[in-house]
């Protein structure tokens, strides 16, 4: 479940990634200058997203920041695709950003509590493969975009995280693992002597 979350935000990420420009420019019939800007806003929102998900996480969980992320992202997605005007956009293009990446440093967290005893699995696998497997999806988006458009694919990436929404319901908060006592060395016969020739 978990790494089927991770996929379809890496789905939406590289969609969004891929193809915000040529939204701008075919769509919204606005300059190359202020297509740059939207993928920068994006971007930049994913940073913020990234380091507001790890505040989130220690005041409700890492779980609910999953949950949370997801129910974000799908009305900033509408609020980009639907808002008119090419200027007015940018606000939901740094929304989604931050919506997108709130879960992603938390996801990976989440896999290594899955897995305690093979952190480097559960990161490759959260981190790596659902990812790349994102990425791969994006040849699909651009068929999409041959045959309806940039909007037709935006239009679609408005619907994907209601997958990885419930998806993210199946998830459960991961249980501490017990930490071992250290245990208290017996005294050796030696101990006492040494003190006793000590204090002479």
């Amino acid at each position: 479940m978990l790494t089927g979350v991770e996929v379809i935000r890496s789905m939406v990420f590289f969609g969004i990634n891929t193809f915000v420009e040529l939204y701008w420019i075919r769509h919204l019939h606005a300059s190359r200058a202020l297509a740059g800007t939207a993928l920068a806003v994006f971007l930049g929102g994913g940073v913020l997203g990234t380091l507001l998900g790890g505040r989130i996480a220690d005041r409700i969980g890492m779980v609910r920041t999953v949950q949370f992320g997801a129910v974000l992202v799908v009305p900033m997605l509408a609020g980009l695709r639907f808002l008119p005007g090419s200027a007015a956009p940018l606000l939901f293009a740094l929304l989604t950003g931050v919506a997108l990446n709130i879960p992603f440093a938390v996801l990976v967290k989440l896999g290594q509590d899955y897995l305690p005893n093979r952190p480097g699995t559960a990161a490759g696998v959260t981190l790596g493969l659902a990812v790349s497997i994102g990425g791969l999806i994006a040849p699909v988006f651009g068929l999409l975009a041959d045959s309806q458009g940039p909007q037709g694919v935006f239009a679609v990436l408005c619907l994907v995280p209601l997958t990885g929404l419930a998806l993210g319901f199946f998830l459960v908060e991961p249980q501490p693992q017990p930490q071992p006592q250290p245990s208290n060395p017996a005294p050796t016969a030696a101990g006492p002597q040494r003190r006793a020739a000590l204090s002479m």
